[in-house]
């Protein structure tokens, strides 16, 4: 289709995020002033909370009006009391729109029309012509269920759907299964490193747990004995022992220690399946911290929790969801735990691709179609789905997809889909997120008193856990690089990424020999894979989006369209766990569904 919205650059502006004038030539849509409030009229005292409740707004009518964002051809920002110094709205502004740049232009004003609002954000958008259902040719193979996606919430539906006396067929993407689970031997040959998700537990994971004694895989309890460290605003490193609060004065531990059980509290208070909470979805999760008494190294804490678990800032995401996602794994404790019943618990020697690659291999030879991937689904008036993959054309009864939803928009679907789906799965983001696995000759951090669980404020690595198999004589911590500082390391050439994570691990340990002691840095970045959606391990919502669409809607089938995948699982979402049975609830839905039409048939 070509370009709607073309832009006009000046020598010195090519560089900027918006666009000195643009030229469209197509029907206009003008949309009015947007204020940063929920659907009741609800609205945050915190300035970036109501710009992103102002820009879901927008996107809202830009779907409703049957346009997107790459079509914005003029956007008008109105910002009371605007500070210069401290321009807020850029980071969430850029985010909204995705490298696409239309004309902007800013308006300070001393007021609104409410004077509660803080920001206000009208467009003018190009309205593209309706696009045409795309002539698909008669499918090569007709199947029951096609299934998108051959990680663990796609191959877990196919042996459902077999199970069930059906027939399907797994279309995926890459030239592998498992999705985000990816397993690497090491240059050696002694032992595997996990690239993508790496842990699970024996008691509360039972289905995952299930798949490692269905494959005799062999279980290592994560390390806990010995000192937990934490590296200070000022670089300061502090042992102390696990499970236990960091070193910091009385007022400062009890004060975290406060923060923490009032979002215990907040996130069991949840349904894990359907939070509701206006209160807490209007605002992003920083702003519910300080809004609550957060002092800066609370702040801190949760910043750590936020960048080791979704690669979000605090200021990125709505504290509804993230309390939820955390409600889904347990709670926060839960879930952010190495002990037994924690999210971290016990790692697998093989690598937990085995469990992909042990379920595709139990299913009947070319089920799975490898390096396939889907362009377009098109849902007919008699009911049936054809899917264009590859080249080739499949039919189908029902389709599962259960591939990550930002990849969604590399899929054309027709008719589209629900305008609530469509907003969903727009306002979804990854933050930034990936592991670098540094490997060693001894596990000096061990022999130095240290369990390997390290925490720190200002990265590179805001988390580092124990990775070793010493039946294999492997020696791994895992870095965690998330949000902020996560892209600031990304951004670095590899050599340099390397050493900084070096200096601050001999750092962190008080090791001075760190050089000597180091094999090889091995890191996948996530960002830069189509198929996962560009990021893992799972993605947010910005603050509005529950409380608008519902819970539902990224789950909620649409016509014969099925959706699984780990995001939209109740219990343990980002997990494996949560993938698997996000997997069987997606199958169970096909299943009962073509059930009952061959009933209603007889």
């Amino acid at each position: 289709m070509p370009k709607l919205v073309e832009t006009v650059d000046l020598s010195n502006t090519t560089s900027a995020y918006y666009a000195p004038a643009v030229i469209s030539p197509s029907k206009l849509i003008h949309v009015a002033g947007q204020p940063g409030s929920t659907k009741d009229g609800t609205v945050p005292t915190d300035y970036e909370s109501q710009i992103h409740l102002a820009l879901l707004n927008l996107r809202k009518l830009i779907i409703a009006a049957g346009s997107s964002i790459e079509h914005i051809v003029k956007l008008n920002l109105y910002i009371v009391d605007y500070d210069a110094g401290n321009r807020k709205h850029t980071r969430h502004i850029q985010r909204f729109l995705n490298g696409h740049r239309p004309a902007i232009t800013l308006v300070p004003v001393p007021k609104l029309a409410v004077p509660a609002w803080l920001f206000e954000i009208d467009a003018v958008i190009a309205l593209p012509e309706p696009s045409p259902v795309p002539a698909l040719a008669a499918p090569t193979q007709t199947t029951d269920v096609i299934i998108i996606g051959a990680g663990l919430a796609g191959l877990t539906a196919a042996h459902d759907v077999l199970r069930a006396g059906l027939s399907c067929v797994v279309l995926e993407g890459r030239d592998r299964v498992g999705g985000k689970t990816l397993s690497q031997q090491l240059n050696d040959g002694k032992g595997a490193i996990d690239l993508g998700a790496g842990w699970l537990n024996d008691t509360n994971q039972s289905k995952v747990y299930a798949l490692a004694k269905r494959y005799g895989v062999d279980l290592i309890e994560q390390n806990t004995q010995g000192n937990a460290v934490l590296e200070d605003f000022d670089g300061k490193c502090t042992s102390f022992a696990y499970g236990e609060l960091p070193k910091f004065d009385k007022a400062t531990q009890d004060h975290i220690a406060e923060i923490r059980d009032m979002c215990e509290a907040d996130c069991q208070a949840l349904d894990a399946w359907r939070p509701k909470d206006t209160s807490l979805d209007s605002v992003t999760f920083e702003a519910y911290l300080r809004s609550r008494g957060a002092k800066e190294t609370a702040m801190a804490t949760a910043t750590v929790w936020t960048r080791a678990m979704l690669g979000q800032e605090p200021k990125d995401i709505s504290a509804l969801y993230f309390l939820n996602y955390c409600k889904s794994g347990g709670g926060l404790l839960q879930m952010r735990s190495d002990r037994k019943d924690g999210g971290q618990y016990l790692r697998v020697r093989q690598g937990t691709q085995a469990f992909a690659l042990g379920l595709a291999s139990s299913l009947p030879e070319g089920i799975v179609k490898l390096s396939q991937p889907v362009h377009s689904i098109v849902q007919s008036a008699d009911r049936s789905v054809k899917v264009q993959a590859g080249g080739i054309v499949y039919g189908a009864s029902k389709v599962i997809i259960t591939i990550p939803s930002p990849a969604l928009k590399n899929i054309s679907f027709h008719p589209k889909l629900p305008p609530a789906k469509q907003a969903f799965l727009e306002s979804t983001t990854y933050g930034y997120y990936t592991k670098a696995m540094m490997e060693f000759r001894s596990p000096f951090w061990v022999k130095a008193g240290f369990c390997g669980l390290a925490q720190s404020f200002i990265g590179p690595a805001g988390v580092v856990r124990d990775s070793c198999v010493p039946e294999d004589q492997k020696y791994v911590l895992t870095c965690f690089m998330g949000g902020d500082p996560g892209r600031a390391w990304a951004a670095l050439p590899t050599k340099e990424r390397e050493q900084s994570l070096l200096k601050q691990l001999s750092k962190l340990y008080g090791v001075t020999n760190i050089d000597a002691e180091f094999i090889q840095m091995t890191a996948y970045e996530w960002v830069q894979d189509e198929f996962s959606g560009w990021g893992c391990p799972c993605t947010s919502l910005t603050p509005g989006v529950l409380d608008t669409v519902g819970p539902d809607a990224l789950r909620e089938n649409a016509g014969n369209l099925h959706f699984a995948g780990t995001e939209t699982a109740g219990e343990w979402k980002g997990y494996m766990e949560g993938a698997i049975r996000s997997g069987e609830r997606a199958a169970a839905e096909v299943v009962k569904a073509l059930n009952a039409g061959l009933t209603s048939r007889l």
